[in-house]
């Protein structure tokens, strides 16, 4: 439960790059997901702000190339929405996609650099299992939040059972180094491949959910398919 070791954490950082570089990674994650993973980056959005007043300022955790932004930006145009990364690629290319940027930021989760309670919405869209600890990721998201912030996770999860076991092994291991190959990554389309030890390294809903709720007066988890869950928390309790 403790994050990506050091090594991996490096080289998963440094394939992202690279595959963005060569414009695959996005197509890929989209066709590995059977191609729900837009439609599950508009509900994780959209969840930031229901029920609830439209948040004003946004950070969008991991960015990537900026697809989540984008998204941010759509839905919340009125909002200032911070796009944080440790890659710069990415961020150069977040900032060319997305219309009227606040700001792009390079760092990390578990060492974000805002004052507390800056932010009324957090999002991280696929990228909280790549963190190189979960734990100190949830205490800068419940740190920068303001107190009546809401956290929104959406990303794989662990398995918790034999058939999600299977099915976890049969898609990532296998499926995604397929599909990295026929859609233009060459032989780094076997890299892959390594979103399976970033997915047994995650934590599973019952442990995140027990851990937001730890920081967080409320904390809901929702599985949608292959793999992939949304965790809603808000309300950070005192450090």
């Amino acid at each position: 439960m403790a994050g990506l070791e050091e090594g991996l954490w490096d080289r998963i950082r440094d394939e992202i790059e690279e595959l963005s570089r060569k414009g695959c990674y996005e197509s890929v994650s989209n066709a590995l997901s059977l191609y729900i993973a837009p439609k599950l980056r508009v509900l994780a959005a959209a969840l930031l702000g229901y029920g609830r007043r439209a948040p004003s300022r946004i950070l969008d955790v991991g960015c990537g190339p900026g697809t989540s932004t984008v998204v941010l930006r759509a839905l919340y145009p009125e909002a200032e929405v911070l796009a944080l990364d440790p890659a710069s690629f990415n961020l150069l290319t977040a900032k060319s996609r997305v219309k009227e940027p606040s700001g792009c930021v390079q760092a990390v989760f578990e060492s974000l650099p805002f004052p507390n309670s800056t932010f009324d919405g957090l999002v991280a869209m696929f990228s909280f299992r790549d963190v190189s600890s979960y734990l100190r990721a949830l205490d800068e998201a419940r740190r920068v939040l303001r107190p009546d912030g809401r956290l929104v996770i959406l990303d794989l999860y662990r398995p918790e059972g034999p058939l999600e076991l299977a099915a976890s092994i049969g898609h990532f291991r296998v499926i995604g180094p397929m599909l990295g190959l026929a859609y233009g990554c060459g032989l780094d389309g076997l890299k892959f491949a390594d979103i399976y030890h970033t997915v047994m390294r995650m934590m599973t809903p019952s442990e995140l959910v027990r851990e937001a709720r730890r920081r967080f007066r409320r904390a809901t988890f929702v599985k949608t398919p292959l793999l992939v869950g949304i965790l809603v928390a808000e309300g950070p309790r005192p450090s």
